[in-house]
């Protein structure tokens, strides 16, 4: 099930290579996902235009250093380079028309009910500039290009991605992302994080969210047929 009609991308004035930074909707009209208004970066005498592209192998000791400047203390999941190599066709950049890198972020696939952004992240001297605006809109358009009915993420700024339309959700709801990266987190028992969506929530199920942590016995073990 695609996310709703209300969340199609509007027709942007330009080209794919040349979006523009975007800015918080305003109340008066309905949450639209997309291609953001044109708005830019004025960077004293001179004017920056961003744009989102998917990231390239050469993008990934970028991406390493980035996300690994903010994984010490916590603030992102750790990624070895490795990690990052094996899925970069995951991951949009963010750069200046000049080629600079700023951001990145990364949109995992669980199945049709549920993507996640995570890994999102922008340099720190030019946050506040919609570097990070510009890839929230461009990972949800790419999520609702392949039918996702629902995008999450975690994160300790929430005010923000409201920004995007985004609301709380329980963290219960998402028992894919619990079992792929919450257990193996060291704040799984104190997290501070706040578990957020886009569109229609993953049906529940009658499993407890605990349960994920513990091993199944043999005769729930699927076995494939070879």
């Amino acid at each position: 099930m695609a996310l709703s009609p209300v969340l199609e991308p509007p027709t942007s004035p330009f080209p794919p290579t040349t979006q523009i930074i975007p800015t918080a909707l305003p109340t008066s009209i309905k949450p639209r996902i997309g291609p953001p208004p044109a708005t830019t970066l004025r960077s004293e005498s001179k004017t920056i235009f961003l744009r989102t592209l998917k990231a390239q192998l050469q993008d990934a000791r970028a991406i390493h250093q980035l996300i690994d400047s903010f994984s010490h203390d916590g603030t992102l999941l750790p990624r070895s380079y490795a990690e990052i190599c094996a899925n970069i066709r995951t991951f949009t950049v963010v750069e200046t028309h000049t080629h600079q890198f700023l951001g990145c972020a990364a949109l995992h696939i669980y199945g049709p009910h549920l993507a996640e952004i995570r890994s999102i992240v922008v340099r720190p001297n030019i946050k506040g500039c919609g570097a990070g605006g510009q890839l929230v809109h461009e990972l949800v358009r790419q999520a609702n290009a392949r039918g996702i009915q629902c995008v999450c993420l975690f994160t300790r700024i929430p005010a923000f991605f409201e920004h995007f339309h985004f609301k709380v959700a329980d963290r219960q709801v998402f028992h894919d992302k619990v079992l792929k990266d919450c257990r193996h987190c060291g704040r799984r028992n104190a997290c501070d994080e706040t578990a957020m969506a886009l569109g229609e929530l993953p049906a529940s199920r009658d499993m407890p969210c605990n349960d994920l942590f513990l091993p199944r016995q043999h005769s729930e073990l699927v076995q494939l047929q070879i």
